[in-house]
């Protein structure tokens, strides 16, 4: 029996994630709000991250993609769910931008593959490692490293939370059942090797939720 719903869908594959995407997933809401924060800061820059390669971990339809690549970045956005690949293509069809954003169908665990290869200066994750199963997280944690370049930036935006402080189901953000969050101390048991990390709080923070900006060494 699968011990959360991230298990389901892990077995489910993405057809649970097209069938959202087909419909208007909830989470599509325009840039991740400590994505602009971040850039408009100075904390993200093309200049300050150069040559200024980005990718996007679990882009769906491209909303922060489509928002890095305006502000100059040379951005590769990933994710598992063709409709959700699909739709980021579409998208930018008729926008103009100095280096337009690339789309591939990419499971983050099978990195890395043919379309997709490192190094990276920015890597950006909205809410990707959070939605696998706690003990699959590792794997893709050392996936995401190896796109990394030294220097290079990771911003992990994620449910955070010890889960016995969390509802047992909830369909608008972490629970037990329903989505575990990343627990306090799971970041660096997950990236502290390899990172310096850093919990960067936003101006609008949310309730059982973290952001992590993370340096590679």
């Amino acid at each position: 029996m699968p011990r959360s719903l991230l298990d389901l869908f892990v077995r489910l594959g993405p057809r649970p994630y097209d069938w959202m995407y087909r419909r208007g997933a909830p989470w599509e809401s325009g840039p991740r709000p400590v994505l602009v924060e971040l850039c408009e800061n100075g904390r993200i820059a093309p200049d300050r991250l150069a040559p200024g390669r980005a990718i996007d971990l679990g882009c769906g339809t491209g909303v922060d993609s489509v928002y890095l690549a305006g502000r100059g970045f040379e951005v590769t956005g990933v994710d598992f769910s063709e409709v959700a690949i699909r739709r980021a293509r579409e998208s930018v069809l008729d926008q103009d931008f100095t280096h337009p954003p690339r789309f591939e169908v990419v499971d983050l665990l099978a990195l890395p593959d043919g379309s997709v290869r490192g190094p990276f200066d920015l890597l950006f994750d909205g809410g990707t490692l959070d939605d696998f199963p706690p003990g699959i997280r590792p794997y893709v944690a050392r996936s995401i490293t190896d796109l990394a370049r030294p220097g290079a930036v990771l911003v992990m935006w994620c449910f955070f939370a010890r889960v016995g402080d969390l509802p047992r189901m909830s369909f608008e953000g972490a629970s037990r059942w329903g989505a575990p969050p990343i627990e306090p101390g799971e970041e660096t048991a997950l990236f502290g090797e390899h990172w310096d990390i850093e919990r960067y709080v936003p101006s609008d923070p949310q309730p059982h939720s973290a952001c992590f900006y993370m340096t590679r060494r």
